[in-house]
């Protein structure tokens, strides 16, 4: 009896541990992203701590104040991949470009 409960729990628990593979980083480099008529570019890169997303406008640099309008076109990005950027995660400014750790899960 103890022994087919513990099968029963080990199945039970195994069903409900989900895997999550990260997603595939872009094989030719840079993307462009379109979102409400303006063009951004996706850079999706490995890091020794995991991938990063990085995104940049198309044609003119991103602000520091402007880490939203990035994250959005950043989701895009994400969505045309059956993937999201972690809701959670802050964006950090870097020379013109929004990075996002973790890129699209």
């Amino acid at each position: 009896m103890m022994r087919a409960f513990a099968l029963i729990s080990v199945a039970g628990l195994s069903a409900c541990v989900q895997t999550q593979r990260p997603m595939a980083l872009a094989e030719s480099g840079p993307v462009a992203v379109e979102l409400a008529g303006r063009s951004y570019i996706a850079d999706l890169q490995p890091t020794e701590a995991g991938a990063v997303l990085a995104m940049t406008r198309d044609g003119s640099a991103f602000g520091n104040d402007e880490g939203l309008e990035a994250k959005r076109a950043a989701e895009a990005f994400c969505a045309s991949r059956g993937g999201a950027v972690n809701r959670a995660a802050y964006g950090h400014f870097v020379g013109g470009a929004w990075q996002f750790k973790g890129g699209c899960a």
